[in-house]
């Protein structure tokens, strides 16, 4: 039963559709049970039901969003404008001018890069775009956007004792129909890059999830 119930809650917590209309009470249990039967080759049925029924957000547990709240109610926002991100090749011959662009951008405060396994990404003010362009080989840049805007909530150091904070923020985001461009996570910041027109309404709701 209890192999069950595990597959029965990773089912539910890798489909959201699933687990919100479960947790607004609207979801037909028995068409449900078929569904996971056949995804997952439970042949147990009425155990699979009772899984069903029994299941419950994590958000929903005792606790879990109040040791959020512990940890946004000591947030601060910041806001960033006139960002742009340069995405490069990810190779080694990048990496070596790379090394050139970030020592240009040295007094810069505002400065990010991600590397992924196919290309180099580089969040950056607007006004160094043309410099590490020029020094990274204008033929190397995959993609580049300006005019964008990044959200920032720098939480306390025990923001890494406490789960689903990253989680709870993007949810509160993309609630409200808010497309993310990038979302970076590092430490203490939690960065939301997104679209100028998008940053009035973004601040309203980040604002009001710290403010609780």
């Amino acid at each position: 039963m209890a192999s069950v119930a595990r597959s029965v809650r990773d089912y539910i917590d890798t489909h959201p559709v699933v687990r919100d209309a479960l947790a607004l009470g609207i979801v037909n249990l028995s068409a449900l049970t078929r569904r996971i039967q056949d995804a997952t080759g439970i042949e147990q049925e009425d155990a699979v039901l009772v899984a069903c029924r029994r299941y419950r957000p994590r958000e929903k547990e005792a606790g879990y969003e109040a040791a959020i709240r512990e940890v946004l109610d000591k947030a601060r926002l910041e806001v960033r404008t006139r960002v742009a991100v340069l995405r490069a090749r990810s190779s080694w011959r990048l990496m070596a001018r790379l090394d050139k662009a970030l020592t240009a951008m040295k007094g810069s405060d505002h400065v990010h890069v991600l590397h992924g396994s196919e290309a180099i990404t580089i969040m950056l003010d607007e006004n160094l775009v043309a410099q590490v362009k020029d020094i990274l080989g204008p033929e190397e840049i995959l993609e580049e956007q300006t005019g964008l805007a990044e959200l920032n909530i720098r939480t306390p150091s025990l923001v890494a004792d406490v789960p689903g904070i990253l989680s709870f923020l993007v949810s509160s985001l993309s609630e409200r129909g808010i497309n993310l461009l990038d979302v970076i996570s590092c430490h203490k910041d939690n960065m939301f890059l997104l679209e100028k027109q998008d940053l009035h309404e973004a601040m309203e709701v980040l604002d009001t999830v710290i403010q609780g």
